[in-house]
């Protein structure tokens, strides 16, 4: 866990961007499973690292790979994948080697340049504070969102990458607020899942007791998600919350195999109550809309959409 600077936070909101996309994108994740020892549903850097080597290869920009560069190289991988170091070069290769879009491209040069932060964030429309289990003692450095919706509508799934960092020292416990219809709360890494609590006005939340308290300054990187029983809940919208400022703001919805017939990029004035304040028609990217935001602050954002 180090303190990030400006660089540093591009970089890490840049490998959390590319991580998502190799896991998450069936196009990708198909390009390195096909290079990894055994099936597997997470993400495999070694194998991430011999599709870039066999770009290199190929491409005529490296020869046969010698064992100690082929070490070097897999450390790059290793390092961009976990968000301890990316430099150009590497970022370059891992879009040339899985041959991505040009969106997905420019969003992560983008990131990593740091001009996306110059654009506007979205601030301060909440008409209330709703009361929270404990003081928000963090601040986002960057967050990765990601809906399932099925076949039938139903919403079977959300997935977060998010990184952290502590404004006071000791700070140990990071609380998730979810829809109360959630099944399952699963952590991945960076902690364990602690005690539950239940709002009277409708919210749910639960604890992730990290791996280690932060002191203030310091970051830590988590990865959350919450299962639903497929058929039980139909949103046609979802909203996200800040009270404090988060940055480098990534939320996406999903659909499996039905795509809706419209989409609109939302804020409200409240995280369940409340009406629209603004909205923006979206495109479609296959079969999600996904939208990024340099910062959101004392605000709820998200998508809605209509069959």
């Amino acid at each position: 866990m180090t303190v990030l600077t400006q660089p540093d936070r591009n970089i890490s909101a840049t490998c959390a961007l590319l991580r998502d996309l190799l896991t998450h994108d069936p196009r990708y994740r198909r390009h390195w499973r096909t290079k990894a020892e055994r099936r597997r549903s997470e993400l495999s850097q070694a194998a991430v690292a011999r599709v870039v080597e066999s770009y290199l290869v190929d491409s005529g920009e490296r020869g046969e790979f010698e064992s100690a560069v082929a070490r070097q190289l897999k450390d790059r991988v290793s390092r961009a994948l976990t968000g301890t170091a990316l430099s150009a070069q590497t970022l370059g290769w891992l879009i040339a080697a899985f041959n991505m879009d040009e969106n997905d491209k420019d969003r992560l040069f983008e990131i990593f340049s740091g001009q996306e932060n110059s654009r506007t964030g979205i601030s301060h429309t909440l008409r209330r504070r709703r009361a929270m289990v404990r003081n928000q003692c963090h601040r986002t450095v960057s967050l990765f969102e990601r809906y399932a919706i099925a076949m039938d509508g139903s919403l079977v799934g959300r997935r977060t990458l998010h990184t952290i960092r502590a404004v006071q020292d000791g700070v140990d416990i990071y609380i998730f607020n979810h829809e109360p219809q959630a099944s399952c709360i699963k952590v991945i890494h960076g902690g364990r899942v602690g005690q539950s609590f239940a709002y009277g006005d409708g919210l749910s939340s639960a604890e992730i007791v990290l791996d280690k308290p932060l002191l203030k300054a310091e970051t830590t990187a988590l990865e959350y998600q919450a299962n639903f029983i497929p058929g039980t809940v139909r949103p046609t919208e979802v909203r996200r919350a800040a009270f404090a400022r988060s940055e480098n703001v990534d939320l996406a919805i999903e659909f499996e195999g039905r795509v809706p017939q419209a989409a609109w990029w939302c804020i409200w004035d409240d995280q369940i109550d409340g009406g629209r304040i603004w909205e923006e028609r979206v495109n479609f990217q296959g079969n999600a809309v996904r939208q990024y935001v340099p910062f959101i602050e004392e605000t709820v954002v998200g998508f809605r959409w209509e069959w």
